[in-house]
């Protein structure tokens, strides 16, 4: 994109952020610039991006279960349990002989050792201030974080092929409404010709009824199919504005502000052949690719399911502070590891049973999809050399027919044509230039549909066309 056009997209993003609400004049937009807009803040587009970014905080959630994990805590507690004030004085470091009852023993007493102890079964109300700092490390789990670590990684680059595809499609809906606009803009041209040449027949009718060589019911013909063509002028300006409308909700465009567009763009045809354009989908297709990653996630699950057959190893050190009070506690560490295995287990068996099934669906959906599109990209393909022969075949109409109005009119100038032949002529040479904007709008679409199914669909491949949609000057 040229600085210039960077600059005028600027512009029109703080018109828009500002919201403006008197209506301003815009130059007319071109295609690049509709695209940009919409790329900026199409909804698809924030569904896309919000998609993949999703998609990568799966992977860094992945990525930290490979990691130590380092946790403090701080609890405050009170209890008169026996057994908890026990614990409590031990990790302070403060039990005495006399909490075992020490002052009670009488050893010339025969029973003194039934005796219970006080302090030691009724120690009455004691608290403790604990702060503790734990450190997990995760040594092997059997593979199952590596697994979980591939499958996130795979559905990360399904979510960025599904970006990839978002942005192609929205490129092809822009194109579709644009050049829809620059197609709604030649029927009206030739809506509009049509009305020149109706009243151009009234008037001519007017002057030969006047000469005697009419009857006031072809004036009266020659008036009704002005009327008519009046009402195809308004019906292709109400196309034009839902054209408009569609290309403005696509760009984010503001109702206050004026949209139109500049000069009509056109696909580039891909000249290889059939079988090269069905291989090169199988390999650039944006969805295609996105089914393979799904393919390679779904592998990684059953790599993540296997893990629970295997044992797991994990390590743990923690440093604890426990007192009466919190500037006087007492230190003390524990380190360990742990080895553990579940040597039988039956529902992980399931767990397997599906992680194989969800692999199985995920490599059928990839086929399907293959074939599908390859079909698809044969059916398109097809087309776009029918819309070719179809283009070549109205502009050949058009010109035949134009010359046939033309003799047609200077007979009916001498009189020797009636007006029912007139404007049977004139409605045909309408109908031929509207099926030539027509076929005209289909061969771009059904380009972009073929660049779409392989892949390669991008604002570079859909260039500034020769004026596709022009017509000739009125007969």
């Amino acid at each position: 994109m040229s600085l210039r056009s960077h600059k005028k997209i600027c512009a029109v993003l703080v018109i828009l952020l500002m919201g403006t609400t008197a209506a301003l004049p815009v130059a007319a937009l071109d295609f690049n610039q509709c695209v940009d807009l919409a790329l900026k803040q199409n909804p698809r587009m924030l569904a896309a991006r919000a998609r993949q970014a999703e998609a990568k905080g799966a992977v860094s959630e992945a990525r930290g279960h490979l990691l130590p994990k380092l946790s403090a805590s701080f609890s405050a507690s009170q209890s008169n349990n026996a057994l908890t004030v026990f614990g409590m004085r031990l990790s302070q470091r403060q039990a005495t002989f006399n909490d075992f009852g020490a002052g009670q023993f009488n050893p010339n007493n025969p029973a003194g050792l039934d005796i219970a102890p006080n302090a030691l079964n009724h120690p009455g109300s004691y608290h403790n201030f604990g702060t503790k700092l734990q450190l997990e490390i995760p040594i092997w789990n059997g593979g199952a974080v590596w697994g979980r670590l591939r499958q996130m990684r795979a559905l990360l680059q399904a979510a960025r092929s599904g970006n990839r595809m978002a942005r192609q499609k929205l490129v092809f809906a822009v194109l579709r409404a644009y050049d829809g606009v620059i197609a709604a803009n030649a029927g009206i041209s030739v809506a509009e010709k049509a009305k020149r040449a109706a009243e151009s027949y009234v008037k001519t009718s007017r002057a030969l009824l006047a000469r005697g060589v009419l009857v006031k019911s072809d004036l009266l013909s020659a008036e009704v199919h002005l009327e008519k063509v009046e009402l195809a002028v308004e019906s292709a300006e109400d196309t034009r504005a839902n054209a408009l409308d569609t290309l403005a909700t696509l760009i984010g465009w503001p109702e206050s502000m004026t949209l139109t567009v500049a000069g009509p763009v056109q696909p580039a045809l891909p000249a290889a052949p059939l079988i090269v354009l069905q291989r090169d989908a199988m390999t650039r297709n944006a969805d295609i690719i996105a089914l393979r990653h799904r393919v390679e996630a779904a592998q990684a699950g059953i790599h993540v399911a296997h893990a629970a057959y295997l044992p797991h190893v994990n390590a743990m050190a923690d440093q604890e502070w426990n007192g009466r009070a919190l500037g006087n506690a007492a230190p003390s560490y524990t380190i360990g590891g742990e080895v553990t295995w579940n040597i039988l287990d039956f529902a992980r068996g399931g767990g397997m049973d599906r992680a194989r099934a969800q692999r199985e669906q995920a490599m059928a959906a990839l086929q399907e999809a293959q074939g599908e599109l390859r079909v698809q990209v044969a059916q398109i393909w097809r087309k776009t050399r029918e819309a070719a022969l179809r283009v070549k075949m109205r502009t050949l109409a058009v010109a035949q027919m134009k010359e046939a109005q033309r003799l047609v009119r200077l007979r009916y100038e001498h009189g020797v044509e009636t007006v029912t032949g007139l404007l049977h002529g004139q409605a045909e040479l309408d109908r031929a230039r509207a099926e030539l904007v027509a076929a005209r709008y289909a061969e771009a679409m059904d380009r972009a549909a073929l660049l779409l199914a392989v892949g390669t669909l991008n604002p570079r491949a859909i260039a500034g066309a020769h004026p596709v949609f022009a017509l000739e000057g009125t007969p």
